[in-house]
C-alpha cells in the first residue's frame, strides 16, 4: 500500500501520477485527475538547463569558509550544497549545477572540520602558554 500523497510506488518506484489526457479531449472539458493549480502556483522549471543560483551560493560560501569565516559559512555551504544535490537527484534542478553543488557541499564540510580543529589547537596552545608563563 502506498500513501495517498506518494508520487512513486514504494515497492517498484513506478510513477503514481495520473495518466495524461487523451488526444481527442474537447476544449473546456476538465482533465480527469489533473491538479488544478492557479497559474501563479504552478511549479517553475528551468527549461534552458541553466544552473540555479544555489550551487553558486554553496560554492561561494565554501570558498569564504576556507579563507576567513570557517563554520559560520561552512555549515550553510554544506546545507545548501546538499539541498541542491538532492534537488538534482530528484529531477527538480538541472544537472549543470552538480559540480558546483558538490564542491560547495564537501568544501563546506572540509572547511568546518579544518577550522574547528584549528580552533581547538588554538585554545590548547593558549592554555599551555598561559600555564607555562608563571602567572
Amino acid at each position: 500500500m502506498n500513501p495517498p500523497e506518494a508520487a512513486f510506488c514504494l515497492n517498484c518506484s513506478s510513477s503514481l501520477a495520473p495518466a495524461p489526457p487523451f488526444i481527442g479531449q474537447q476544449q473546456g472539458q476538465p482533465e480527469f485527475g489533473a491538479p488544478n493549480y492557479p497559474m501563479s502556483a504552478q511549479p517553475k522549471t528551468n527549461e534552458a538547463g541553466e544552473a540555479s543560483q544555489k550551487p553558486l551560493i554553496a560554492l561561494i560560501l565554501a570558498i569564504s569558509a576556507f579563507f576567513c569565516c570557517g563554520p559560520i559559512t561552512g555549515v550553510p555551504a554544506a546545507i545548501v550544497g546538499w539541498m541542491e544535490l538532492d534537488a538534482i537527484k530528484n529531477g527538480r534542478s538541472p544537472v549543470s549545477g552538480k559540480t558546483m553543488a558538490t564542491i560547495g557541499f564537501w568544501g563546506g564540510i572540509a572547511a568546518t572540520i579544518i577550522h574547528s580543529i584549528l580552533f581547538v589547537l588554538w585554545i590548547l596552545f593558549s592554555a599551555l602558554t598561559a600555564g607555562g608563563s608563571g602567572f
